[in-house]
């Protein structure tokens, strides 16, 4: 990574029963992995965080208010956070964003009200007006009715050839679209790929070798798909998410791959585990080992270099995990404190 090593998390704030109270950045040491606070910025529960894929400029899911907003927030070689705009979200409780098209296209995942919006951005990386926004299908919810009372969108990532992908927890279901559709009366009809019901899908993954993983967030489980047509999937398998049981149930959260794409890491709220596993090529990926997440509640996990942060939401840190470079083992090595943290992100400039 060129220029400064930067980390910056978002958070729940008390408008969503979290005690933060918005962005912070961080200077990252990328030699032990340890964690100096440079900045603050006050945002109403910015529960997810991502960079632009070539500016330095972040944008955040504001999850707090009966409508959540959208800010892009601009990042300095300091570590320094200016917010620079802020839209609706156009729906309910957003929890996830992904960029696509060259950088010119923002999705926004509304959890609360099954909605997907894509924003359309400029030169510089500001919302410039929105692309679409479309609704999940009421009919087709799953039959959790205490989550899947209905469509519940939880993340929306762009795909090959202009589609969208959306992970909607309440229908059990996995909906591709094409961005460049107009809107929701008139839009065509998305392929669908039905997940088992109950499975709660939560994340889409796509491995290096071309297979898909989906995180199953109500039945802990751990899905392996082979693409078989634009937007569509065939579920190949599961594996459980966590060797550890727990009495209360286990909610897996966040999946994230190696830049290899040889090893899987899966955070368990309930279990309080990061599981690793290996990818097989075309088959469903293996069971190695399970770490302790060094705090309660691991929403949300991030590769930097050789370490692993973990998001401990109900913990109230960020724990700082060394990775060994060959097995991929996690060894906790600090943990940092932070309030309600649910995101972090490695920031790239230079």
């Amino acid at each position: 990574m060129n220029g400064p090593h930067l980390l910056v998390t978002g958070c729940y704030t008390p408008e969503m029963n979290g005690h933060g109270s918005g962005l912070t950045s961080y200077r990252r040491d990328p030699d032990d992995g340890s964690l100096t606070p440079l900045d603050a910025l006050a945002l109403p529960s910015p529960s997810y965080v991502i960079q632009h894929p070539s500016l330095p400029v972040l944008y955040t899911a504001n999850e707090a208010g009966e409508e959540g907003t959208v800010s892009a927030v601009a990042i300095g070689a300091d570590g320094s956070l200016r917010e620079l705009a802020r839209v609706s979200s156009r729906g309910g409780s957003p929890c996830h964003l992904a960029v696509g098209g060259a950088g010119r296209r923002l999705g926004v995942a509304n959890y609360g009200s099954g909605t997907t919006l894509l924003l359309d951005l400029d030169e510089t990386g500001l919302p410039d007006g929105v692309a679409r926004l479309w609704q999940g299908d009421p009919s087709a919810v799953g039959p959790r009715a205490d989550r899947q009372d209905a469509p519940h969108a939880h993340m929306a990532v762009p795909g090959p050839a202009g589609l969208w992908h959306v992970v909607d927890l309440g229908t059990d279901q996995l909906l591709g679209f094409h961005a460049d559709d107009p809107g929701t009366a008139d839009g065509a009809d998305p392929t669908v790929t039905a997940l088992p019901a109950g499975a709660g899908p939560r994340q889409l993954v796509r491995g290096t070798d071309g297979t898909a993983y989906v995180v199953g967030e109500l039945d802990s489980r751990l899905y392996a798909l082979s693409e078989t047509g634009p937007g569509a999937f065939e579920v190949l398998g599961s594996v459980a998410a966590s060797a550890a049981g727990t009495e209360s149930g286990n909610y897996p959260a966040h999946l994230t791959v190696s830049e290899d794409g040889a090893r899987l890491y899966l955070s368990n709220r309930g279990a309080d585990t990061v599981a690793l596993f290996r990818t097989v090529p075309g088959g469903l990926p293996r069971f190695e080992a399970e770490y302790p997440s060094g705090g309660s509640w691991p929403r949300h996990m991030e590769l930097a270099g050789d370490h692993l942060y973990v998001s401990n939401e109900r913990g109230d840190n960020l724990a700082v995990h060394a990775v060994d470079p060959g097995s991929g083992a996690l060894t906790l090595l600090h943990r940092q404190p932070a309030a309600s943290p649910t995101c972090a992100v490695a920031v790239r400039l230079g």
